[in-house]
């Protein structure tokens, strides 16, 4: 799934407590340098205690200011869209 890219992205451990809830364990890799960063194109997201649920975000191949989504159930997918367009991040 594609997402357009309208602002800037809420901290990438934000997200990650919005899916799974607050002081959530979890693997984590990205560009987001420092933590708290907000313009962030990669981030994939493992929850530890069922490592079935997996989210990657990274950047479209042809177009920067579009990011790909991926997710291992629809329901995680819907919850980033509506996490980051509720941050204005994307449209």
């Amino acid at each position: 799934m594609k997402l357009k890219i309208i602002g800037p992205m809420p901290p990438y451990y934000d997200v990650a407590e919005y899916l799974w809830g607050k002081g959530v364990d979890i693997d984590s890799d990205g560009d987001s340098y420092p933590a708290d960063a907000t313009d962030w194109t990669e981030l994939t997201l493992i929850l530890r205690s069922d490592t079935t649920q997996r989210v990657d975000i990274d950047p479209s191949p042809l177009n920067t200011n579009f990011l790909v989504l991926k997710a291992s159930n629809q329901q995680l997918k819907s919850a980033v869209v509506t996490f980051l367009k509720s941050k204005g991040s994307i449209e």
